[in-house]
């Protein structure tokens, strides 16, 4: 099995649309949503199936919570995330 992409997202998915679409997306890569992505949080979730978490941080700083399909991560499991990562890439 090959390491998964982590692409890691700051803003609502619309800003995007020109950009990137779930087709870009491997089975085994996984979302990471940050900053402002956290408020669109149902729109990714839709977007795929693949794994997507969530910065703990980030939704704190923003008054809310992970959905129950988001997985919410601490700063250690962020840094874990992108060392078990085959590459990052921050859109």
């Amino acid at each position: 099995m090959s390491l998964p992409t982590l692409h890691i997202f700051s803003k609502p998915l619309s800003y995007y649309h020109d950009v990137f679409s779930a087709g870009l997306l491997a089975k085994q890569d996984v979302i990471l949503l940050t900053r402002d992505a956290c408020y669109d949080q149902a729109a990714w979730r839709a977007l795929s199936t693949n794994r997507t978490c969530m910065l703990n941080v980030c939704a704190l700083a923003r008054g809310i919570s992970a959905q129950n399909n988001i997985e919410p991560l601490s700063d250690q499991q962020w840094i874990t995330l992108v060392e078990q990562s085959n590459k990052t890439i921050t859109w």
